[in-house]
């Protein structure tokens, strides 16, 4: 799957379905006028090549099918009735579409397929131009980013790396395969979500050990990472909650961060200390341990962001259950707090608890997008720079780097309070963390500059 400088697009079929595709095409072919082998096989490569985001089957809409593919709804229809693809969900106009995956008989690892048909190919790119025009409205002001985000290609090795680290019959190996094919057939994609201002794009939810193989104007790529970057932001909180109320879409919960009490209590302070040092994750991953609670670090993140964003009520779960319980024991102040915040289960989403993670979400997407990505090109122009939520990729030249990495620190520093801790990826395939001023753990009494 390695190019050659030579324009080439490629399709994805799950192997199952190519070892049966004689009786399937038998079947389709007879109720689609001008049937054509490579109309059904796009149909199939789009469900397979949309990113599925936490395992959960991707949302399309039969009317985007339809310009990229002719017939492409009755190729999608034929596909549903012989029991290849389910359909779920349900439409709400303006908001969600169906969800399509491949039935359990026919999941099976991606094969890729050579597209030659040139008339296709042209279509696919026309509808995906026409496509990029109409989610340009949504993201004015970031034509620098998408300038970047256009000229992304992935560089040569991906395949074999592939191979070497994933089990090819597993939901993992598929995704990443599907990462990397849709950077090869150019099929770049950018948006910003209403909800929280998030800027979603090929690399936002693309697997991690995928990046290093980006390259963008032929340059390889290093991240900039705000280390426990959720939690971090939730110190703002704790300190000053009034600053951020304006980024509220819900009045009465304006209010309540207006007029919400902040705490000097010796749990909150030590709540800070840990979230800015980056040590959150690893503190609570021992606390847990000592009470017979034993996670790796990725799981303890999982069961900390739930503790953050759950519900205010007891989890069923029982790890997390506990993992609560542990939590709310060690930092008894700020559980009474953020669950203050997170407010009832009733109303919309941002009237209900899910109001605190696109609170913090949309205090993360201000300050990447609208303050230092814009600083950036305003004093480096020219700088490759994109986002990944809560870090910024930038190429790989060591005083460049250090320069967006600064520039990073600054600003957090200033709007959030505390220096940050960021951690550069990539960098001469080595990380390297960036050392911030703050007190060690012993002294738990960090105060805002």
């Amino acid at each position: 799957m390695q190019t050659t400088g030579k324009k080439e697009y490629f399709q994805l079929i799950p192997e199952k379905i190519m070892l049966n595709i004689s009786g399937i095409e038998e079947t389709i072919q007879k109720t689609i006028s001008g049937y054509c082998r490579d109309n059904l096989f796009e149909v199939i490569s789009i469900v397979a090549s949309q990113t599925r985001k936490n395992g959960e089957p991707p949302q399309l809409q039969t009317k985007y099918i339809k310009k990229l593919v002719p017939q492409g709804d009755k190729y999608l229809k034929e596909l549903i009735k012989t029991g290849i693809i389910q359909r779920s969900g349900f439409p709400v106009w303006g908001q969600a579409s169906y969800k399509y995956n491949f039935a359990p008989d026919y999941q099976s690892k991606y094969i890729s397929i050579h597209l030659t048909n040139a008339k296709l190919i042209l279509r696919i790119e026309k509808a995906r131009t026409q496509n990029n025009k109409v989610v340009a409205k949504s993201i004015r002001g970031r034509k620098d980013q998408t300038y970047f985000l256009n000229r992304l290609t992935i560089a040569p090795g991906y395949d074999d790396f592939i191979k070497s680290h994933y089990l090819p019959e597993t939901d993992k190996y598929n995704c990443i395969v599907s990462s990397a094919t849709r950077i090869l057939n150019r099929d770049i994609s950018f948006k910003v979500d209403s909800t929280s201002g998030r800027l979603h794009s090929n690399i936002t939810n693309m697997p991690k050990p995928l990046r290093q193989f980006l390259r963008i104007n032929g340059e390889q790529l290093v991240n900039i990472d705000i280390k426990n970057s959720q939690p971090y932001l939730s110190t703002l909180l704790l300190t000053d909650p009034g600053k951020v109320s304006g980024m509220t879409k819900n009045p009465a919960f304006a209010v309540l961060l207006q007029t919400l009490k902040v705490s000097d209590k010796q749990d909150v302070k030590k709540y800070i200390s840990l979230a800015v040092s980056g040590q959150i994750y690893e503190y609570l991953m021992t606390e847990f341990y000592k009470e017979g609670l034993e996670l790796t670090r990725d799981d303890t993140k999982k069961q900390v962001l739930r503790i953050l964003y759950a519900r205010n009520r007891m989890p069923k779960d029982g790890t997390n259950r506990k993992a609560r319980q542990i939590f709310k024991n060690r930092f008894p102040t700020v559980h009474r707090i953020f669950s203050k915040i997170r407010g009832s289960e009733r109303g919309d989403k941002f009237t209900n608890f899910k109001r605190y993670p696109i609170l913090l979400q949309s205090i993360e997407s201000y300050l990447i997008l609208e303050v230092i990505l814009k600083r950036i090109y305003k004093e480096m122009p020219g700088t490759i720079a994109v986002t990944i939520h809560d870090s910024i990729m930038t190429g790989n030249d060591t005083n460049r780097v250090e320069e967006v990495s600064q520039i990073m620190i600054d600003e957090l520093t200033n709007f959030v309070g505390f220096r940050p801790q960021t951690k550069i990826e990539g960098m001469n395939d080595r990380n390297r963390e960036e050392k911030g001023s703050i007190n060690s753990l012993n002294n738990m009494m960090l105060q805002p500059l």
